[in-house]
């Protein structure tokens, strides 16, 4: 019993020792200063409705209608307040800007093609259809797309950040990353956001994806980008899959319900296809 505890004490902190570590415990730093201030935003809204003598449901209410808009707050402030914190104790701020520059990769056709998989299927699944009871807010279609992006976007920004300073290139380093970060995302935005989304297996699936593309072929952030703007946004802003209103504003609606099951099958296959052009060229080396 002795043995094995010293065992995994040793494999604990030789874990966080590594750069793979220090990006584990900067993430969680960056999680707990978020959940601290979007406890902060939610307390500041209760306390002025109890004044005004609102009840607890109403408050639900109001908090759920403007899901993304505290989101989108809570968000923005602590990647300001981390860039902040980075750009004064760090000198590699330039090593940032020269990785901003060199990893643009362009998509190729096998990018194109599973992108176009993923959104056809989506429909496919979903038999997604023009949303009759749809409310026309014009509003609230730019709040879910930016919301859609900076929700998933500045966790993928501040990674790449963390990575920048503390990189990780092992190809067995690199498979944990994916999987460590997945599943960090969405124990982190289940415990935090709890007020105002949804939060389903499915954002841990998606982040996977944006970060697995993020490393295919080499390191870059133009194809998650293109991922998360051209099937993450059309997904929850236009199909009805949006965590915090539903479809209550989407043009288009699922009429079968997308398990996870199912959205999980379909992203494995996406990725699957992507998996094995990587490793039927793997003397290529793409130059944009």
């Amino acid at each position: 019993m002795k043995e094995n505890f010293e065992q995994y004490y040793e494999l604990a902190s030789d874990f966080f020792k590594s750069n793979l570590g220090s990006q584990f415990l900067f993430y969680t730093l960056f999680y707990i200063v978020l959940w601290l201030l979007h406890l902060l935003l939610i307390s500041l809204i209760s306390y002025f409705h109890l004044i005004l003598d609102h009840s607890i449901r109403t408050i639900g209410d109001w908090i759920s209608d403007r899901g993304w808009i505290i989101i989108i707050i809570a968000k923005i402030c602590v990647f300001y307040l981390a860039t902040l914190f980075i750009g004064l104790k760090t000198k590699k701020i330039y090593s940032l800007k020269s990785y901003l520059r060199n990893s643009i990769q362009i998509p190729r056709l096998e990018i194109l093609v599973t992108l176009l998989f993923l959104i056809i299927g989506i429909i496919g699944l979903g038999n997604v259809q023009f949303n009759k009871m749809m409310i026309f807010e014009f509003d609230r279609i730019i709040y879910s797309i930016i919301g859609t992006i900076l929700f998933f976007g500045i966790d993928y920004a501040f990674l790449i950040i963390i990575d920048v300073f503390y990189p990780v290139r092992h190809a067995d380093e690199l498979k944990k990353r994916l999987i460590i970060f997945s599943i960090l995302f969405y124990l982190f935005s289940n415990s935090t956001f709890i007020y105002e989304q949804t939060i389903t297996l499915k954002h841990l699936i998606i982040f996977y994806l944006l970060l697995y593309v993020g490393e295919w072929r080499r390191r870059n952030w133009t194809i998650p980008l293109l991922f998360l703007i051209a099937f993450v946004v059309p997904l929850y802003a236009f199909m009805g899959f949006d965590p915090v209103w539903a479809d209550l504003y989407s043009p288009f609606a699922a009429e079968r319900k997308v398990s996870t099951f199912s959205f999980l099958i379909l992203v494995a296959f996406g990725l699957g296809y992507l998996h094995y052009t990587l490793k039927k060229k793997p003397e290529y080396i793409y130059r944009d």
